[in-house]
C-alpha cells in the first residue's frame, strides 16, 4: 500500500511538470540586465497553413524571465535585448517542451540552453561562430553608444559628422567582415550537415543575408531530407528563397538611374497620395522612417530645414512610415509636427503585420534600414539615395536642386 502511495505521488509530480504537446515554456535567468527591462522573443508559427509572426514580451524580475507559447514543432526564435539604438539579439531553437535558458546580456552569444534535443546540433555551430560573434556583439554595443551620441548632438553638425564617420567605419570595416564570416560558417555548416534539423533555418538566414547566390541556396535546399523540407523551418526557408528572388528584382528596379516604382497610399485624412501626381511638377524626396526609430527622429530637424529651403522651388517630401501600429504613427506625426508634408504608411494594408510583404514601398525601393532617403527628379527617375542626411549629403542635395532650380 505504501509503495502504491509513493508511486501515485511520483506520477502526480511528473504530471505537474509536463506541458501540452503543442506548447513551450522557456524559463530564463539573465545577468547584466536591470530589473523591469523588457525582452522580446520573435518567432513564426503556422496556423491554418498561414504564417503568423509572434513578438512576445517578458519583463525581467529578480534576474528572471519567462516565455510561454504554443508551437507544434522545432521553431527558430530570436531573443532581442533592450538596447535603444541598435538591434541586438541571439538565435535560439525552441521545442514544445520546458526549457531553461541562462544568458548574459553583455555576452548573449555564450548562452546555455537546456531541455531540447536539437541544442546538441546548435552547440556545434556556436563553437565555430564563437570568436566572430564576440566581435560582432562588441561592435554592436559601440554602435549603440555612437547613435546615442548622434541623438544628443543632432544639431551640432561637426560633431554629428564625426560620429557618423566613426559609425560608418565600424559598420563597414569591422562588422561587415565579421558578418561575412558568419555567413560563410552557415554555408559550410549547411553543406556538411544537411541532415541536421537546424539547417533549414540556416538556409533561411543565408537567404535573408543576400550574400549567397539563389542557385546555391536552391541546391542546398533541394538536397535536404524530405522531413526537413516539410517542417515549419523548411517552409520558411523555401518562402525566403522565393522572397529573395523578388527582392533581387526590386533591387535592380530601384537603383539610381531607373524610373521610380509607382505607389498609391492614403494619408491620415484619407487623401490619396500618388507618386505619379508629382511627375513633371516637382522633385520628390522619399523619407523612410518610423516612430520607433531614434536615428530617424534625430533627423527630423535637418529634414525640416531642407523642406523650408526648397518648398517654394519645387521640392516635395513624402514621409513613408514603416510603423505597424497606426496609433503610434499618428501620435508621432502630431508630436513632431509633421503635418506639413504628405505622410503615408509603407504597407499597402495597414492591418497587415507581416514582416515580409512585397507590396510595401520599402520593398519596392529596396530599403534595408531606416532612416533612408531617395531623391526622384521631375521626370520620375531615381537620381540619389542616402542613409543619413549629414553635411556631405546636404551639400550633394543642394548641388542637385540648385542646378535644377
Amino acid at each position: 500500500m505504501r509503495l502504491f502511495f509513493y508511486a501515485c505521488v511520483i506520477i502526480g509530480l511528473a504530471a505537474c511538470n509536463t506541458i501540452p504537446s503543442n506548447s513551450f515554456k522557456l524559463e530564463g535567468f539573465i545577468e547584466g540586465a536591470e530589473d523591469s527591462e523588457i525582452l522580446i522573443l520573435y518567432y513564426d508559427i503556422l496556423k491554418n497553413n498561414e504564417l503568423h509572426s509572434i513578438a512576445d514580451t517578458a519583463k525581467i524580475i529578480n534576474g528572471k524571465f519567462l516565455f510561454e507559447g504554443k508551437i507544434d514543432e522545432l521553431t527558430a526564435a530570436s531573443l532581442k535585448f533592450d538596447f535603444p539604438y541598435v538591434v541586438i539579439s541571439t538565435r535560439i531553437y525552441l521545442e514544445p517542451t520546458t526549457m531553461e535558458l541562462r544568458i548574459n546580456k553583455n555576452q548573449p552569444y555564450a548562452y546555455k540552453l537546456s531541455g531540447t534535443k536539437v541544442e546538441k546540433e546548435n552547440l556545434e555551430l556556436r563553437k565555430e561562430l564563437e570568436a566572430d560573434e564576440k566581435t560582432y556583439h562588441e561592435d554592436a554595443i559601440c554602435m549603440n553608444d555612437i547613435l546615442e551620441q548622434l541623438h544628443l548632438y543632432s544639431n551640432n553638425i561637426p560633431v554629428r559628422d564625426s560620429l557618423y564617420n566613426l559609425f560608418q567605419y565600424i559598420q563597414n570595416q569591422k562588422r561587415q567582415p565579421a558578418f561575412k564570416k558568419r555567413i560563410n560558417t552557415y554555408l559550410g555548416f549547411s553543406l556538411k550537415h544537411n541532415t541536421y534539423r537546424i539547417v533549414p533555418d540556416l538556409i533561411y538566414l543565408l537567404a535573408k543575408s543576400e550574400s549567397i547566390p539563389i542557385d546555391t541556396l536552391k541546391y542546398i535546399y533541394n538536397n535536404l531530407p524530405k522531413p526537413l523540407k516539410t517542417g515549419l523551418m523548411g517552409k520558411l526557408a523555401y518562402k525566403q528563397i522565393e522572397y529573395q528572388e523578388k527582392y533581387l528584382e526590386s533591387k535592380r528596379n530601384s537603383s539610381i538611374g531607373n524610373p521610380a516604382p509607382s505607389f498609391t497610399r492614403k494619408d491620415p485624412s484619407g487623401k490619396t497620395i500618388r507618386l505619379s501626381d508629382f511627375k513633371n511638377k516637382s522633385f520628390v524626396l522619399l523619407d523612410f522612417w518610423a516612430s520607433w526609430c531614434n536615428p530617424c527622429i534625430a533627423e527630423i530637424p535637418c529634414l525640416k530645414k531642407v523642406y523650408e529651403r526648397y518648398k517654394d522651388k519645387g521640392l516635395t517630401i513624402i514621409n513613408i512610415s514603416l510603423d505597424k501600429d497606426v496609433s503610434n504613427w499618428l501620435n508621432a506625426i502630431n508630436q513632431y509636427q509633421l503635418e506639413t508634408c504628405p505622410q503615408i504608411l509603407d504597407a499597402k494594408d495597414e492591418n497587415n503585420k507581416s514582416r515580409i510583404n512585397t507590396d510595401d514601398i520599402s520593398f519596392l525601393y529596396n530599403v534595408e534600414a531606416i532612416p533612408h532617403y531617395i531623391l526622384i527628379d521631375k521626370q520620375g527617375k531615381i537620381i540619389a539615395r542616402w542613409e543619413f542626411l549629414n553635411n556631405e549629403q546636404i551639400v550633394e542635395l543642394d548641388n542637385i536642386l540648385n542646378s535644377e532650380f
